[in-house]
């Protein structure tokens, strides 16, 4: 299969084909004439094209576009290797004198893979039919004279390169590892700066070192996306950050400058950016002139919100009720903040297409972040507003021993969150409708999973239930209380200090002091309500992977 970068070449060479093999060899010799004229930088109509090819000029056609010279001379080969093919021409039919792909390589001292890369610069190649049948490319003396009369200094550059030893090939290595150390920089800049000082073709020196990385994957010098392979010093300089340590405290230990650690450790941030990748909803919006004028604007009215007093369920627990203060969103409020955060991220995702890993600068970052944490405060605002809708669902979806209300609601919450990830508000639908339903498929797989697990692997824990309900009822039974303080004492060892505070004060355990909301939690460690609920999760998890059922029923109720 044969493929044209011009539609209208594509369709000449299809007309070629079918027309009486007697024609040919006219054919191509007009091709051949057409590459004499034809300059890479002009530009030339299909009419001529047409002409010198046929010998006939299209009547009562449409103008058509103008060809541009570098497209159209690849478009040419291509087309004489395409008819003659088609025709099976027997080697006889040719008058002229010709050569092999081999025999051209030996003449002009190059190698067969430089002959077929000068295909896209004009030398044309004629298939033949031989007498053993086979059917094989040969160059026609005329074209040969020309193609080396038109590219002078490209075939004796060609002439004069020879293969690369293998010490040549080891210094390319050399010298590329050794600029990595002094600055990061990406393949083509590595390359293009050997070849400076070699001189090399860049792409030779490119060839060798993506060959000797497939070779040494341990040694490696960039990845598969050409990018410098990150080092042990760079993980771990990273994960000393995400520890917590100052970039004073990292520069100390590694002996090295602040900037250097920063440069590092932007590297790293747009490298993981740039991995998980930032998703959003598209919408043509983004695309208008005044996107940021229309969008980024003023927000509606508050008084356009939907303020509904919702009765509150009795039976719901403190740390729940909190969620009914919240309003709810007018669909005005909703479409605007929705169509702000994919706003946002798309931004954010569109800079971070510019920015260089090797050479991100501090205020490229700094841009970065702060669209990034915009569209984080306003799906922190979507979020609160619609957690009443995962409580509701989650009243209608729990029953039997293996409902656990507060995890049934914090499973919902995800769903919520990942529904509005993939929300897409120019549909006119509101969210609401799609988070339910997000909500519900998810229950409708985990809830039944639940009851499984529970029945496969919590058999025979009825006794201790009723134990534990009765350690509630009296209190009198002060021994057992404190063997359930102690067992629920060692669990919580299990956890970090932030993830033991956080149950402890929440849940109001061991008589401490009064149970405390997520807000009121949120406000004292500095983050929000729902990285409160995320964290408690987390260690809710751990709890049950350490306690027996009967004891995490004491706590979550």
């Amino acid at each position: 299969m044969y493929k044209y970068a011009i539609n209208e070449i594509a369709e000449l060479a299809h007309q070629l084909t079918i027309s009486p093999t007697r024609l040919r060899i006219s054919q191509l010799e007009g091709i051949e004439r057409l590459l004499g004229m034809v300059q890479a930088e002009g530009s030339y109509p299909y009419e001529l094209v047409c002409f010198h090819v046929t010998g006939y000029a299209p009547k009562n056609q449409e103008p058509r576009p103008t060809m541009v010279g570098r497209k159209l001379i690849p478009d040419l080969v291509t087309m004489a290797e395409h008819i003659s093919r088609k025709a099976a021409l027997p080697v006889t039919a040719l008058t002229k004198e010709h050569k092999s792909q081999e025999e051209l390589a030996e003449q002009l001292n190059v190698s067969g893979k430089t002959i077929r890369r000068w295909r896209n610069r004009g030398l044309m190649g004629v298939r033949v039919v031989f007498d053993d049948g086979v059917n094989r490319q040969v160059f026609l003396a005329d074209t040969i004279k020309r193609f080396c009369e038109q590219n002078e200094d490209l075939v004796r550059r060609g002439s004069s390169f020879k293969q690369l030893s293998a010490a040549e090939k080891e210094g390319f290595v050399t010298r590329a590892r050794a600029l990595l150390s002094v600055r990061r920089m990406k393949l083509h800049v590595v390359a293009r700066q050997i070849s400076a000082e070699t001189g090399r073709a860049v792409e030779t020196v490119r060839y060798t070192l993506r060959r000797y990385d497939e070779a040494n994957p341990e040694n490696a010098l960039f990845t598969n996306g050409g990018l410098p392979i990150v080092s042990e010093r760079h993980r771990a300089i990273w994960l000393c950050r995400q520890a917590g340590e100052s970039v004073e405290q990292i520069a100390g230990a590694y002996q090295c400058s602040t900037d250097d650690i920063e440069q590092v450790l932007r590297e790293m941030e747009v490298r993981s950016l740039k991995q998980d990748r930032i998703n959003y909803i598209y919408s043509d919006e983004f695309a208008a002139p005044s996107a940021d004028e229309m969008i980024l604007g003023p927000e509606p009215d508050a008084e356009e919100a939907t303020e509904r007093t919702a009765r509150i369920p009795k039976d719901l627990p403190p740390y729940l009720r909190s969620l009914y203060d919240i309003p709810l969103l007018s669909r005005e409020q909703e479409r605007d903040l929705f169509r702000r955060y994919n706003y946002l991220k798309h931004k954010a995702a569109t800079l971070l297409e510019t920015i260089d890993e090797c050479e991100v600068t501090a205020e490229q970052l700094s841009g970065l972040r702060r669209l990034l944490s915009d569209a984080e405060e306003i799906k922190n605002r979507i979020i609160p507003a619609n957690l009443r809708l995962v409580v509701s669902i989650a009243k209608r979806h729990i029953s039997g021993k293996a409902a656990n209300f507060f995890e049934v609601v914090s499973d919902g919450n995800l769903s919520l969150m990942r529904a509005v990830e993939n929300f897409d508000y120019s549909r006119g639908n509101k969210f609401s409708t799609y988070a339910s339903w997000a909500v519900m498929k998810n229950y409708a797989r985990t809830i039944p999973e639940g009851h499984y697990h529970y029945a496969r692997y919590v058999t025979g824990q009825e006794e201790l239930l009723d134990a534990a309900a009765d350690y509630r009822a009296a209190p009198e039974s002060s021994e057992r209380n404190q063997g359930v303080r102690e067992v629920l004492a060692a669990g919580l060892a299990a956890l970090t200090d932030r993830e033991r505070t956080i149950v402890t004060e929440h849940y109001g355990l061991f008589g401490r002091s009064a149970a405390q909301t997520l807000e009121q939690l949120g406000n004292r460690f500095g983050v929000t309500k729902e990285r409160i609920r995320q964290i408690e999760k987390r260690a809710m998890g751990k709890l049950q992977a350490a306690l027996s059922p009967s004891v995490m029923d004491l706590l979550t109720e």
